[in-house]
């Protein structure tokens, strides 16, 4: 075959090159102008996915190989071509056409036109690096530029490509393949391949609606769980979205977002409902007043392994530490700071000045409620309505934002409405571990107080039956906390005609604190402490002593009557006697000394005795209490009761072998109750345990009959 000169073979060569490389970058610049217009805080991010389509524009280097190198040089030319990838596959389709100019040894050229078909695989190799092997087959026509001749053949082609994305839709490469022309030419071609993603599949992740409601920082620990908002998420995406996560943070009061999980896939259409979350710090604690401050939302997603952010910012109220709305009258419980060092200091100061005076029949938890409430009184602390939002009208109205004081506010101001005298209340009595609870009326908030009794035990205990609140099996005591100046034993009287009254009606609410806690917990108020200077500790003893006294009188009043008309009807010396033992048992050592002598003036009745004897045992005068156990085992003797009381004198008198003496009788004669006082069966010299002792010392067995 004749090789004719052809002058504007390099022409051609320098022209199929320079037009694969033009088009190559107009696409690429196409799509960094797209990319370059989506970014950016604030604005609408689009995603970049990449259509399974791409155009591959490949310029080539050709290197003749064998016994075509003994006829061709160097030469070129450029392959256009469509590459289809499986959806999420390795796997991939090829088809195109391309030309190669192919100068010979006499100066001569030849034309290469092919088309082809065939597969490739395509793996990652790292972010944004691809490696792609393929083998194609297909059709050539060859022939010289003179026209003089030309040829056709099957044609094969393999290679090897390593590219680079340069954005989601956009990918540049360089690798090498070998061509075969049957019976024409072989060889090695370099090339520079570009593949460009022929569309988006992409699009964005839409916050088309988005609400936060206004903030309150007494609950800033209730949103870590409890949403502070909503948001809805709409996809626009082609291909669908997975990882969907939503987040807000507020520079001021965050130190990290809180994100949560909307869904694991969003499909293309699909929208989606989402509860934001706060993790406040107790920075927000220090607003005062209501403020606005700056909430940057978060949408995250990914869509083939690339993770797109939207941002949105959006005003939130911060309302003030002291807001509250009464939409659940259990959020009051937040307040309820039992904690903090002036509740602490002040309800464990009162409870200890007034416990060496405790009535060991009265209930524990009673008498502490009452002490708290008189040193309240004597503090000074006072009822004051609120003028701009009073509890009345605040209660009613669920959206009308109330003001409620913290229990250190309420000490520095010495004032305050139902709602924040419940609260202080509510704080010292949950201060020395006795749980309250709020209860509601109509227009009005007060406190109940927890004595721990089973109410079938209640009239045991001298619990009026009209008088307390029953709740879960236990005996409640509600307090009219308003009534500052009238004591305890009226504030308690009012308290449960109004909890009586609405009980009835329907209307009464009872919510303690303490079930109130695991959902609205307590807070700690930043700032300086406010010093509070307790009353004296004797006039809040007097207080005290009243008020258990006026409580006793009216407790007890109903029994009394009783005893004293069996008395006069008849004469009883067991009623004389029991009405001494009701006496002693709730402190009124007068009344029951003078019904215990009126009984022995009569008749020396062991019971009264005995019971005498017990006066004088408590009062710690150990030689008056021990005549009269002597007398009373001279006229009984052996009996179990007087045994303990001979036992229990004589050790405070260190007459330990006359102690032992007793209690093996004791032994002898009821085992049962010598097992409860064992510790009188120990010689001087093993040592009597101190703790049960002492225990022991103020309990004296009353002898009814």
């Amino acid at each position: 075959m004749k090789r004719p000169q052809l002058g504007t073979a390099p022409s051609r060569f320098v022209c199929s090159i320079a037009v694969a490389i033009a088009v190559s970058l107009s696409f690429a610049g196409s799509c960094d102008a797209q990319a370059a217009g989506n970014t950016g805080i604030g604005k609408q991010v689009i995603a970049q996915v990449p259509s399974p389509v791409s155009l591959e524009v490949t310029p080539l280097f050709d290197f003749p190989l064998a016994d075509s190198a003994q006829y061709f040089t160097f030469g070129g030319g450029a392959d256009i071509g469509v590459c289809y990838q499986m959806p999420r596959s390795i796997f991939c389709v090829l088809g195109g056409a391309e030309y190669s100019f192919v100068p010979d040894q006499a100066g001569d050229s030849l034309s290469l036109a092919a088309a082809r078909a065939g597969a490739g695989i395509r793996l990652p190799l790292g972010a944004g690096v691809w490696v792609m092997g393929y083998a194609t087959g297909g059709y050539f026509v060859a022939t010289f530029n003179d026209l003089s001749k030309s040829a056709s053949n099957p044609y094969a082609a393999g290679g090897v490509l390593i590219q680079f994305s340069l954005n989601p839709t956009f990918r540049l490469g360089a690798g090498a393949q070998y061509r075969y022309y049957g019976g024409l030419y072989q060889g090695i071609s370099a090339m520079v391949n570009t593949s460009i993603s022929l569309g988006n599949l992409g699009g964005s992740v839409d916050i088309p609606t988005l609400q936060l409601r206004p903030a309150f920082p007494v609950f800033y620990k209730h949103y870590d769980d409890h949403p502070i908002g909503t948001l809805e998420i709409r996809s626009n995406l082609k291909v669908p979205a997975t990882d969907v996560r939503a987040q807000v943070f507020i520079k001021e009061f965050m130190d990290a977002p809180k994100a949560v999980t909307v869904c694991a896939t969003l499909a293309p259409g699909e929208s989606r409902m989402a509860d934001l979350f706060a993790l406040f710090t107790d920075k927000v604690l220090a607003v005062t007043e209501g403020t606005k401050v700056a909430a940057e939302i978060t949408v995250s997603y990914k869509v083939e392994g690339q993770t797109y952010e939207d941002r949105k910012i959006e005003t939130l109220t911060v309302l003030g530490r002291n807001a509250m709305t009464w939409d659940d009258n259990c959020k009051a419980a937040a307040f309820v700071t039992a904690k903090e060092p002036q509740v602490l200091n002040f309800a464990r100061s009162v409870t200890s000045y007034v416990r060496a005076k405790e009535n060991r029949s009265v209930n524990d938890n009673l008498q502490a409620a009452i002490a708290l409430h008189e040193a309240l009184d004597l503090y000074g602390i006072n009822y004051t309505p609120n003028p701009v939002t009073p509890y009345s009208e605040a209660s009613r109205q669920k959206d009308v934002i109330d003001f409620l004081q913290f229990p250190r506010e309420t000490f520095q101001y010495r004032a305050g409405d139902c709602s924040d005298l419940s609260i202080l209340y509510g704080a010292l009595l949950q201060a020395v571990g006795i749980d309250a609870a709020f209860i509601t009326v109509p227009g009005h908030i007060y406190v109940a107080v927890s004595t721990g009794i089973a109410v079938d035990k209640a009239s045991e205990a001298l619990i009026p039956e009209n008088q307390f609140v029953p709740y879960k099996g236990k005996v409640w005591i509600p307090v009219e906390i308003t009534m500052r100046h009238q004591g305890f034993v009226k504030a308690w009287q009012l308290g449960s005609k109004e909890w009586n009254e609405n009980t009835l009606s329907g209307q009464a609410g009872f919510y303690p604190i303490q079930e109130a806690w695991t959902t609205y917990q307590p807070v700690g108020l930043p700032g300086m402490e406010t010093t509070i200077t307790i009353p004296q500790s004797d006039r809040i003893l007097a207080a005290y002593l009243q008020e258990v006294q006026k409580y006793l009188d009216a407790a007890l009043a109903p029994q009394v009557a009783m005893l004293q008309e069996q008395i006069r009807s008849s004469g009883s010396l067991s009623a004389m006697n029991s009405l001494g033992v009701l006496y002693a048992k709730y402190g009124q050592a007068d009344k029951a000394e003078a019904a215990f002598k009126a009984v022995l003036a009569k008749k020396i009745y062991l019971p009264a005795l005995l019971n005498l004897g017990n006066l004088s045992y408590l009062k710690e005068d150990w030689k008056a209490a021990l005549e009269c156990y002597q007398q009373a085992n001279e006229i009984v003797p052996n009996n179990p009761h007087v045994l303990v009381a001979l036992a229990k004198v004589n050790q405070e008198l260190q007459n330990y072998p006359d102690m032992k003496k007793s209690y093996d009788k004791l032994k002898a004669v009821d085992p049962a109750l010598a097992s409860k006082y064992s510790y009188l069966g120990e010689g001087k010299e093993s040592g009597a345990r101190a703790a049960d002792v002492e225990s022991e010392r103020k309990v004296v067995i009353w002898e009814t009959e």
